[in-house]
């Protein structure tokens, strides 16, 4: 794993008890971090995001995660694959397959936003 940004790991430590106090937690917590960026800004976080959902073993944290990476797309106003993601796709799909409900729901939406046939 190549993260570098603690705030984004943070916020999967302890993540259940956060949100079972706040049911908005991911949201909110995701915003917190996007809040203020720029379109060029959001783009270089991209592979941030795809390293961590990478690391994830849980379906739940996958599908925020991904719904995050789609937030940031639509930040960074394009839909141009960040090199990251292109060099990591079929990686990344093999290991979100996994886990039925963030590759039937989230990745769909994302490779339909990215209009990636594979």
């Amino acid at each position: 794993m190549i993260i570098t940004d603690k705030k984004l790991i943070e916020i999967y430590d302890n993540w259940q008890e956060k949100l079972d106090a706040d049911e908005w937690y991911f949201s909110n917590a995701f915003e917190s971090i996007s809040k203020d960026m720029s379109s060029e800004s959001a783009f270089n976080y991209i592979p941030e995001i795809i390293y961590m959902l990478l690391d994830l073993n849980e379906d739940y944290l996958i599908w925020e995660t991904l719904y995050f990476l789609i937030d940031l797309y639509r930040i960074a106003e394009t839909t141009e694959i960040h090199p990251i993601l292109d060099k990591n796709w079929s990686v990344l799909r093999d290991h979100i397959q996994k886990y039925e409900d963030s590759y039937s729901t989230p990745y769909q939406e994302l490779k339909r936003f990215l209009r990636i046939k594979t």
